[in-house]
């Protein structure tokens, strides 16, 4: 009788990395086994989706009225591991590569948006106001929360109460409640209002088709007036992470089936 040999480790295959390319997964390493450096393998499964997020924004349709706006469930579109895309975004917030945003009425509704493209935003609707640069380099670059209490304004980064009335009328802040603001993005109401035609549209005509499924491929074809301004893929990753559908792998492609 034959005995089987074990295949040492080192001639097996090393598992590939999978990054975000050009809107496709995109596979980075080598078959032999030898390790291949590149950027790609350094940054984390959370940033990489937020980049490729962030490319299919179509910012040039807002005149630069808005920055590049991230819905934190659009990331589990690409990220199926919630627990591992939660922790890399704390990460990232810790390292003040990004800022969150609480957006809607909904208690876990939140955007994303890079620190660097938030205060270039910022600073191209306002330059020169010495408080809301000062804003930037205190309240944006050194607190990773949501929401910024009267303690952190006023006593630790000397804001007097007519400096944060002006960063309320300038939408940097909003009010939570009584000695609390939220941290803002100007001219969100622009985004929420585009957003919020999108999803319905898409929303209405998978409702529309055969039992209400249609193939995401299809669907990505489709000239929906009320989708162009933020394009197609960023409502389909929307709909996909916020869970109001199903994806279903066939041997046509992807389905999307709206969820009961």
């Amino acid at each position: 009788m034959k005995r089987s040999r074990r295949i040492p480790d080192v001639f097996k295959k090393k598992r590939k990395v999978m990054v975000i390319s050009g809107g496709q997964s995109t596979d980075w390493g080598t078959e032999d086994g030898h390790s291949v450096t590149s950027q790609q393998e350094l940054m984390s499964d959370t940033k990489a989706a937020l980049i490729h997020i962030k490319s299919q924004y179509h910012i040039e349709a807002f005149d630069n009225r808005i920055p590049p706006i991230v819905l934190k469930h659009q990331i589990y579109s690409v990220v199926h591991n919630k627990t591992l895309a939660d922790r890399q975004l704390d990460d990232l917030k810790e390292k003040k590569e990004i800022k969150m945003f609480k957006l809607g009425v909904a208690v876990d509704e939140y955007c994303i948006v890079f620190t660097d493209d938030y205060k270039q935003h910022v600073l191209r609707h306002m330059a020169g106001n010495k408080v809301v640069e000062r804003f930037l380099e205190t309240a944006v670059d050194q607190c990773c929360d949501v929401s910024l209490s009267k303690s952190t304004m006023i006593d630790e980064f000397q804001f007097t109460d007519e400096e944060i009335t002006l960063l309320v009328n300038a939408s940097l802040i909003t009010v939570r409640d009584i000695g609390s603001w939220w941290l803002a993005i100007p001219g969100a109401g622009i985004f929420m209002k585009t957003f919020i035609k999108g999803r319905q549209a898409l929303l209405r005509a998978i409702r529309k088709a055969k039992y209400q499924e249609v193939l995401q491929q299809n669907l990505e074809e489709r000239k929906i007036a009320a989708v162009a301004k933020l394009g197609m893929s960023y409502h389909i990753m929307d709909i996909i992470g916020a869970e109001f559908v199903t994806k279903i792998q066939t041997t046509s492609g992807w389905l999307l089936r709206l969820k009961e």
